[in-house]
């Protein structure tokens, strides 16, 4: 597969969930809520230029090795790049944090994540499919950026950035993905992970909503 048919598969299989990511981020998030706002199926259009050079930003198209359907390998890569990012910010939290309620929530994060990578890597290793052992682009950068934060304002920063805004952003794929996959096992696998990622994005919520109300 030539780069810039890559390029067109990564497109196709992220663009309508990078267009619905950002619509429901647009349209806000209630923290008593427990489902980020999704933009209805259908209503989205062609993935442009611009939003496939968006999806880009963690799934490269060298990165989509034709061992699977794209639509499946794009979100598999993704979603294992968004669970590394996730145990490496609870690493950063668990080595600095002082406060029991966000080092509680960061080692049921990590966790997690580490069984929901494990699962991945069973199901797309018979395929062929090769998982990133450290989180990528964007991803990546939310992992450095954490680490320049100023050790008072880390507890904040993990719980925003990491808790809500990358959980919000992982369910919407998610659910995209229950629409547009190919792959039963992956479908099943995305149903059991966006429980656990609800179940995140509502207990980072709640400790936010707790810390703003102190």
């Amino acid at each position: 597969m030539s780069w810039v048919s890559k390029r067109r598969a990564v497109g196709a299989a992220l663009g309508i969930a990078w267009a619905a990511l950002t619509s429901a981020l647009a349209a806000g998030c209630d923290v008593r809520e427990q489902k980020p706002k999704v933009a209805p199926f259908g209503t989205v259009a062609w993935i442009g230029e611009a939003a496939a050079q968006q999806a880009d930003l963690v799934v490269p198209p060298s990165a989509v090795a034709g061992a699977m359907a794209p639509v499946d390998e794009a979100f598999a890569l993704f979603i294992a790049s968004s669970s590394l990012a996730e145990l490496e910010g609870a690493s950063i939290v668990l080595k600095n944090s002082t406060n029991e309620d966000v080092r509680d929530f960061a080692q049921k994060m990590a966790r997690d994540h580490t069984r929901m990578t494990r699962d991945l890597k069973r199901i797309v290793a018979p395929r062929g499919l090769t998982l990133p052992v450290a989180p990528t682009g964007r991803h990546a950068d939310m992992v450095t950026k954490l680490t320049g934060v100023n050790p008072k304002d880390v507890d904040d920063a993990f719980m925003r950035r990491f808790g809500i805004d990358a959980h919000k952003e992982a369910i919407v794929l998610v659910e995209r993905h229950l629409i547009e996959g190919e792959s039963p096992e992956l479908k099943l696998y995305a149903q059991q992970t966006l429980t656990l990622l609800r179940e995140h994005l509502a207990a980072a919520q709640k400790l936010a909503h707790a810390a703003g109300s102190r």
